[in-house]
């Protein structure tokens, strides 16, 4: 039986912004001058949350924190494409996409400060809580696809995943499936070099983690994850193709966390500082600001009044979220599951022991009641 040729792929790179904040004109997406703003004004607020929230976390008032510091591109822009019906599946460090959906920053606080009460996304919107364990969101962006397509709306379903998570036998599954059936999902690779400790490179052969998308039937492309603009334009073309049903496109944006992988880790036992200081000269917000500058749509004064009025923000949410009452511990067992099974009743009901003794012992303070629904 003779060998059939079979089509090679090539993966396509895309870049706009340079560092000076020039772009190349032949392939920069229409955006409007409110739009840029926009996706400005949102990353400048989560940079300021970003260094607000790792204060609070090195003075006890905040619990782990993963941030963002560097990939802002990658974690605001994408979600600026999208309908508030269309699903946002974020990872851990996915507070950004959150952010600029419209959910206030002070229910991230609660999160990271150990209150499930913060789990707070706007009515409207269709966000879901992002995944801890790695990978095990992308089954589930894939079903909302499926979801979307069985009802036959032109709804979407964005999930970001890491580059470690990308060599999870999940993602396999999902695109496997999202390819097959056609379905609206995007899977965006947060290509940021290293899998908490271990480097891209050792976790993966492929050349490029796009180049795996072509596998399973879907639209691949890799793309400068510290470039706003070209953000911008793959996801939105990455839409358009969902919503008129041509199927999954996965998305490998390169960018870099410029600091720790949480508060809990120390980057610099396994990268150099000469890795991270070539990173820092493709901060993503400083390129944005030089091409705002550059083509006049913001002068300084402009970007002043945004980092102030972005540093009066967050001040403020950080006050609300320090102005919330305790929570009751009861909490955590609520809202789970439409039947707990026996060991989590019994848990709940040993924890509610433990609080009553306590109490009286004035060992604590006398607890809110508890909240939620607890079958």
């Amino acid at each position: 039986m003779p060998f059939t040729t079979v089509a090679e792929h090539k993966t396509e790179h895309l870049s706009v912004l340079s560092a000076d904040g020039s772009f190349d004109a032949s392939v920069a997406p229409d955006i409007s001058k409110e739009k840029l703003l926009e996706m400005y004004t949102v990353m400048t607020r989560i940079r300021v949350f970003d260094e607000r929230a790792i204060k609070l976390q090195r003075q006890g008032r905040l619990g782990t924190y993963p941030q963002i510091l560097g990939q802002e591109a990658t974690q605001c822009v994408p979600a600026l494409c999208l309908e508030p019906k269309d699903w946002i599946l974020p990872t851990y460090r996915g507070q950004g996409s959150y952010f600029a959906r419209g959910m206030q920053m002070r229910y991230s606080l609660m999160y990271w400060g150990g209150d499930d009460r913060g789990v707070q996304y706007p009515k409207e919107n269709n966000d879901l809580m992002f995944s801890i364990p790695v990978g095990a969101h992308m089954t589930q962006a894939m079903g909302l696809a499926w979801g979307e397509k069985l009802k036959g709306t032109k709804n979407v379903a964005v999930c970001w995943i890491g580059d470690g998570a990308s060599s999870k036998g999940d993602f396999h599954e999902a695109m496997t499936f999202a390819g097959v059936h056609k379905l609206p999902l995007i899977m965006f690779i947060e290509n940021n070099g290293w899998a908490i400790s271990l480097s891209r490179k050792e976790q993966c052969a492929a050349e490029t983690l796009a180049q795996k998308g072509h596998g399973y039937g879907a639209h691949s492309i890799q793309v400068d994850g510290n470039d706003p603009l070209a953000v911008y334009k793959v996801v939105s073309e990455a839409v358009a193709r969902g919503r008129a049903g041509e199927g999954p496109t996965v998305i490998e944006a390169l960018t870099y966390r410029i600091s720790n992988h949480t508060t809990a880790d120390d980057a610099s036992r396994y990268r150099s500082n000469e890795e991270v200081e070539e990173w820092k000269k493709k901060d993503p917000l400083d390129r944005f600001r030089k091409h705002l500058l550059k083509t006049g749509i913001l002068d300084d004064a402009g970007i002043e009044t945004i980092q102030k009025e972005a540093e009066e923000y967050v001040v403020g949410e950080v006050k609300a979220y320090e102005a919330f009452d305790k929570p009751n511990p009861l909490n955590m067992f609520a809202n789970n599951s439409e039947k707990a099974p026996w060991h989590v009743i019994e848990q709940r009901a040993e924890l509610e022991e433990i609080l009553k003794e306590k109490q009286i012992r004035n060992e604590i303070p006398e607890l809110p009641a508890a909240e939620g629904r607890f079958p």
